[in-house]
């Protein structure tokens, strides 16, 4: 689900002023039930390592269900690095294969980056929202 979050008199003043209207604000899906009872599932089996997973967003489509989270977000000089965990599912399968993942958000260039195998940042190919995804990642308060 995404939100567009827009304030009256800031829409008028862009509008009037020929600015662009503020971009959509992106929120995390609320994880439902299915994502939940999967997550520790996984995590009791472990195949997902147990930490305070942040659930981002989830598809299903009739090949796939696959389900993204976020954890342990650090603030860098670069932008905020955290671990990323996909969890998914193809079609007529019983299992489930989890991927995790190293990532980055550049805070200044509004783009993601994982941690390739050999140890250097790669971009990681956005979809639609990537930008909006990445101010909200941005905005995340150091835990405590």
């Amino acid at each position: 689900m995404r939100m567009l979050r827009l304030g009256g008199a800031s829409l008028l003043a862009a509008l009037a002023l020929g600015a662009p209207a503020p971009a959509e604000t992106w929120q995390p899906q609320t994880e439902s039930p299915m994502w939940a009872k999967t997550r520790e599932q996984l995590t009791q089996s472990g195949d997902l390592p147990a930490r305070p997973w942040l659930f981002m967003e989830g598809l299903h489509t009739p090949a796939l269900r696959a389900g993204e989270y976020l954890a342990d977000p650090t603030r860098t000089r670069m932008g905020v690095e955290f671990d990323g965990a996909l969890l998914i599912q193809k079609k007529d399968a019983d299992n489930w294969a989890v991927r995790l993942v190293r990532m980055r958000a550049l805070c200044n260039q509004q783009r993601l980056q994982r941690l390739s195998a050999q140890g250097t940042w790669v971009d990681y190919v956005g979809r639609d929202g990537t930008s909006a995804k990445v101010q909200w990642i941005c905005g995340l308060q150091r835990p405590g």
